[in-house]
């Protein structure tokens, strides 16, 4: 852990996007949010007066390409950290991010665990080039240039710490019981008796096997909404039929 706080700029021109950044940093212990700002110049005004050491970026920004930032702090020499968080995907943004020596790229839409694994590894970065020794040793460059990301502990019948098989077979019955091509994580909860915390959980853990698609949208509050598919039905019915469900 590092000594001081990380100092984090966000820019981001989508208001219900950026509350979402800021609620993520606000779960992350020591960070200050140095500013948010909404287009490039401000963006540069703020690098020109404060110390940052994380920007959270985004690439589309009001008729300017945010990684013109990138290449202001290049020509300068600013060690700063940049995190890409955009729904830019095109090969040649990714090709050009890559280029441009950007930490992380997290396209949108994006959930907390993924957030905070980019954020950390800057931290560690950061916290290990502070402590450097006269002469570095392997291990301290492969922190530097392999930054490990936490992994997901898993058991012996595959699924993650804190899901069990026969949860998961309630799920999966009430997803096959719906009549709906899509459903939402409240869709679920009357069926299984969960918390919707505990639905999104497993329904998180079929959409990383590939067992489910996942769609994103901000509602009229600016809470992030997720809706559901089934993309492997007999996937889906496997879980039903294990040993360890019943």
């Amino acid at each position: 852990m590092s000594d001081t706080p990380l100092h984090v700029l966000i820019v981001e021109d989508d208001p219900m996007v950026m509350r979402l950044n800021v609620e993520y940093l606000n779960r992350l212990d020591d960070v200050t949010l140095v500013a948010q700002c909404g287009d490039v110049p401000g963006a540069l005004d703020v690098l020109e007066r404060d110390d940052v050491d994380v920007i959270l970026l985004d690439v589309y920004l009001r008729g300017r390409n945010g990684l013109e930032i990138v290449r202001y702090l290049q020509r300068l020499g600013r060690d700063i950290d940049v995190i890409l968080i955009t729904a830019a995907s095109e090969t040649e943004t990714v090709r050009t991010a890559r280029r441009l020596g950007v930490r992380d790229y997290l396209v949108k839409p994006f959930e907390f665990e993924r957030f905070k694994a980019a954020v950390e590894a800057c931290r560690r970065v950061r916290a290990t080039l502070a402590h450097l020794p006269e002469q570095a040793d392997q291990r301290d460059l492969d922190r530097l240039f392999q930054p490990a990301r936490p992994r997901q502990a898993t058991r012996g019948d595959g699924l993650p710490k804190g899901l069990t098989a026969p949860s998961l077979a309630q799920i999966a019955q009430a997803i096959l019981a719906l009549d709906d091509e899509t459903f939402t994580t409240e869709s679920l909860m009357p069926a299984t008796g969960m918390s919707r915390v505990s639905v999104r959980k497993y329904l998180k853990h079929l959409t990383e096997r590939g067992v489910l698609g996942e769609s994103f949208h901000y509602g009229q509050v600016g809470r992030p909404s997720f809706t559901y598919r089934c993309l492997d039905v007999p996937a889906l019915r496997a879980f039903i039929d294990t040993p360890a469900s019943r």
